[in-house]
């Protein structure tokens, strides 16, 4: 499933920024060089500026290629250079590399290490929401309902991994509802009969969250189901 086009876009337009930025940088410590003899080599008189580039390109590296391994060999080497205009040379011809590959479409994987990351961060923040909270009060309702959303997204690509597909729509165009998608999710074997029960539980605890029903779970439950929807996302996407 392609990216979205925006998201699409603002990768595209990241590469070329950086490729621009690392550039134009190298021009300058070049002059410098010229001005300051004996200094080619480092990135002297730049520091900052170097740093600043090295740091955004690690960012859009580890956006494209998440944890695998060529991302950590070309994370080392980007860390490890600090040659001034050689370091960035090599930058700018691994940032051009990367574009030309990402335009090619040679990453089938790219849609879901973008989102898996996302997904990650809204988790983060909802395990942020439960320690922050007070326990006695309703502070836990907020993660229930965040947790809840991270769920529904993860069903619903679920859904789309599958060979054929699980459509997630009714036949009138409407989403379906978050427990028909677990049930045909089941019945398309993409998990067995207890985790489907599983992720019912966790549903109607998002549920009751989100329409105000508060006394029908408790913050055991809604850590109860972080925990799971965590182990959900680590085994099934």
């Amino acid at each position: 499933m392609p990216l979205p086009p925006a998201l699409d876009q603002k990768i595209r337009n990241r590469f070329d920024e950086l490729i621009t930025e690392a550039s134009e940088l190298i021009l300058k410590m070049v002059a410098h060089e010229e001005l300051n003899p004996g200094r080619f080599g480092t990135n002297y008189g730049h520091v900052s500026e170097f740093q600043a580039v090295v740091v955004k390109v690690l960012n859009i590296i580890e956006t494209v290629l998440g944890e695998s391994q060529q991302q950590h060999e070309i994370t080392a080497q980007i860390k490890n250079d600090s040659r001034g205009p050689y370091a960035l040379e090599y930058i700018v011809g691994t940032l051009r590399g990367l574009k030309n590959t990402y335009e090619n479409g040679f990453w089938d994987n790219l849609e879901e290490a973008i989102v898996a990351n996302i997904s990650a961060d809204y988790m983060t923040q909802v395990e942020g929401l439960l320690d922050e909270g007070q326990p006695g009060q309703y502070d836990h309702v907020p993660s229930a309902v965040l947790c809840g959303a991270v769920l529904e997204d993860a069903l619903r690509r679920l859904c789309d991994r599958q060979s054929p597909q699980v459509s997630t729509d009714k036949p009138n165009g409407q989403p379906k509802a978050l427990n028909a998608l677990i049930q045909d999710l089941q019945k398309a074997n993409a998990f067995n009969k207890l985790k489907a029960q599983q992720l019912r539980g966790w549903v109607q605890v998002r549920n009751s969250a989100a329409h105000g029903k508060f006394d029908e779970f408790n913050r055991d439950d809604v850590e109860l189901m972080v925990k799971g929807v965590k182990n959900f996302l680590a085994d099934y996407l």
